[in-house]
């Protein structure tokens, strides 16, 4: 008669028992992943543009930037602004607010005063939106590690160039 070695058995059951609960967790995830739907992370705070017919997301995890960071943003400016058309008796700090969607085309820049919306902007603010509105592509925002249409702000001084 054959005798069934004890140490056989042992590890059988050792990785049958390892075995079996990660094919039910493997499976289970696949089930997850198949109905899952990202939502972003507590903190990327967001409002439905009517306008624009998309959710604009105003706090993020890592804010829209031009391509090259800031240095290239401030060569990108000194190439393209026109100081022939900036007043400098008028108000020189323009606040912008722009909207990039998750392919980093600008869908919108328009000049603020304090929170509201310029509906007609003077020369500097004039010349500061044809320059934003030239410079296409950003890096869009992130938020739960997605590209996002993000809501976000600069001000710009067009008199110091």
């Amino acid at each position: 008669m054959n005798a069934v070695n004890p140490i056989f058995i042992m590890n059988s059951i050792t990785y049958f028992a390892f075995l079996l609960p990660s094919f039910f967790l493997s499976w289970s995830n696949a089930s997850i992943k198949t109905n899952y739907t990202p939502q972003p992370a507590f903190g990327c705070t967001s409002y439905y543009d009517t306008t624009l017919k998309l959710t604009v997301y105003t706090g993020v995890e890592k804010e829209p930037e031009y391509p090259g960071g800031a240095a290239a943003w401030a060569r990108y400016i000194d190439r393209n602004l026109r100081t022939e058309n900036i007043d400098a008796s008028k108000y020189c700090n323009v606040r912008i607010k722009m909207i990039i969607d998750p392919t980093g085309e600008i869908r919108k820049v328009v000049p603020m005063r304090g929170d509201t919306e310029v509906k007609e902007p003077n020369a500097n603010e004039k010349e500061v939106l044809r320059v934003y509105l030239k410079s296409k592509f950003w890096a869009p925002g992130i938020c739960s590690g997605n590209n996002v249409t993000t809501e976000f702000f600069q001000s710009f001084n067009p008199c110091n160039r």
